[in-house]
């Protein structure tokens, strides 16, 4: 290794976090720690996987039913149900933004996702 590779390494390594344990037996494990912004990245993208397929699975089991069934207490869960999957992805979706943009791109993809199409952002 050259001391202008060896001085590339270091740079790269100042800025990360690691996590050094020493094990009983002598060995040393050392884990990369993540940023706070690398962990609400990965937190954020982990519950919009968890909301959608909420609202997926939701709008499936509601559309499912006899619509003139309304008054079947299944019927009532499952619009229930529905209505806190909805909830719940709007709040990922737009976050603290509730603003009239904002809710309308947020229904466009709502719609594009109980229709089962893909969605495509006009660029």
């Amino acid at each position: 290794m050259t001391e202008d590779e060896a001085d590339k390494l270091i740079e790269t390594k100042i800025d990360e976090l690691y996590e050094t344990k020493k094990k009983p037996d002598g060995s040393v494990e050392t884990n990369k720690l993540l940023t706070d912004a690398e962990q609400i990245a990965q937190m954020d993208s982990e519950e919009m996987e968890r909301a959608v397929a909420d609202f997926v699975r939701s709008w499936r089991n509601f559309r499912g039913l006899d619509p003139m069934r309304y008054g079947d207490p299944a019927w009532w869960r499952a619009l229930e149900y529905l209505a806190l999957a909805d909830s719940r992805l709007k709040d990922v979706f737009c976050g603290r933004d509730r603003s009239p943009a904002s809710i309308r791109q947020f229904h466009r993809w709502r719609l594009k996702l109980a229709d089962g199409r893909r969605y495509r952002a006009d660029a």
